[in-house]
């Protein structure tokens, strides 16, 4: 089964600090875990095309699992897996332009109806995105559409608009 992973630079985990071994150690290459899986505790966590969003940092790869699975929140655990390539595009200019993206998606939603505490968030993403600061962008774009959500729609507005932020890099980066 496909699969992704976001990596801090030289494939390590970004909470972990395992170090990936790379997709060029062949047989040796399978992250494993015995036991029963369980979310953030035991497995090796993955991301679905709609995670993604959720796990932002440096590095984006495909990976390749196999065995049991238990679906997360915003992840999948898996028996096992591996690397099996580096998206390129999202270290080439892909983030950043991610990261404009949503910035700009946030500004056609909210238009002209920005209050004092919208404009911020949407300042805070077009900062954060020309800083680098991809995962920050994203949230402060998120978050600048659901200010604008009467106070019962807030959770479905945030949930839609990180829901378009997944779809464009699956879109833009995975070719999904």
């Amino acid at each position: 089964m496909k699969a992704y992973k976001f990596l801090a630079a030289g494939g390590v985990g970004p909470f972990s600090g395992f170090v990936w071994p790379p997709p060029s150690a062949g047989a040796k290459a399978w992250v494993e875990v015995e036991g029963p899986l369980a979310t953030c505790e035991r497995g090796v966590h993955v991301c679905r095309p709609e995670d993604l969003v959720h796990w932002i940092h440096e590095e984006l790869w495909e990976l390749e699992c196999d065995g049991e699975t238990q679906p997360g929140v915003d992840s999948l655990v898996a028996r096992r897996a591996r690397l099996v390539r580096r998206i390129d595009a999202w270290t080439e200019g892909g983030a950043k332009r991610f990261a404009m993206a949503c910035g700009e998606h946030a500004n056609e939603l909210v238009g002209a109806d920005a209050t004092d505490v919208v404009r911020g968030f949407l300042d805070d993403a077009e900062i954060c995105a020309s800083e680098g600061f991809v995962a920050l962008g994203a949230l402060c774009a998120a978050l600048a559409v659901t200010n604008l959500a009467p106070e019962g729609e807030r959770e479905r507005v945030y949930r839609e608009e990180r829901a378009w932020q997944a779809a464009w890099i699956a879109r833009e980066l995975l070719g999904a």
